[in-house]
């Protein structure tokens, strides 16, 4: 498929409100959801990272890293995120932190090359399924979810939600990414109570 004819068909879906775009068949959904995905702006791109711990003076430090699968070699490169909001959630008795990041537009040309690479059939898909906030340090993220609003006018979406949107997920993406210690928060909307054992990935 060439570019101009996935931006073109991409358009006429986007005109009408999420609410008719809804009422439309899961799979076709899948695939508009999915074409949007790939020809939008990085700078568009909502990320919440809602956290037990407060991140301090490290919140203006996150990054992502955008990847994409050619021949043999993972393709991964690292850009910042520009924190907008910050906000602590009073929930029951506990307080939960939370951040609002934008993607900044250096990332822009990486993501136009990955894609362009993958209509034409010279690189898999970016792994958008492991955009995530990152740290220098990681360690007090430890459950911690990231809510995505990579198109914002779907809403807050969860890791799972996010995924089950995605056209091109095959199953065995989906079992490799929830064994996979490299998405490092909460992921039970995609894959459940998953353990991982000797004789591969259990879940409930």
């Amino acid at each position: 498929m060439s570019e101009v004819t996935l931006i073109a068909g991409t358009a006429g879906w986007k005109l009408q409100p999420v609410a008719v775009r809804n009422t439309y068949p899961e799979f076709i959904q899948k695939v508009y959801f999915t074409a949007e995905l790939f020809t939008s702006k990085v700078t568009d791109w909502e990320l919440y990272l809602v956290t037990t711990n407060p991140l301090d003076a490290a919140s203006h430090t996150a990054y992502i890293e955008l990847s994409y699968q050619r021949s043999d070699e993972l393709i991964a490169r690292q850009f910042p995120l520009i924190l907008i909001s910050e906000n602590a959630i009073a929930v029951q008795e506990a307080v939960l932190y939370r951040y609002k990041y934008k993607v900044h537009e250096q990332a822009q040309a990486f993501f136009a090359d990955g894609m362009q690479l993958r209509l034409s059939k010279r690189a898999k898909t970016i792994r958008f399924n492991y955009i995530q906030p990152l740290f220098e340090s990681n360690e007090n993220l430890k459950g911690g979810q990231v809510e995505y609003a990579l198109l914002p006018d779907y809403g807050l979406l969860s890791i799972g939600d996010f995924m089950r949107k995605l056209s091109f997920l095959e199953d065995d993406e989906w079992l490799t990414f929830c064994a996979d210690p490299n998405y490092i928060y909460n992921k039970v909307s995609a894959c459940g109570d998953v353990r991982i054992n000797s004789s591969g990935v259990a879940g409930e």
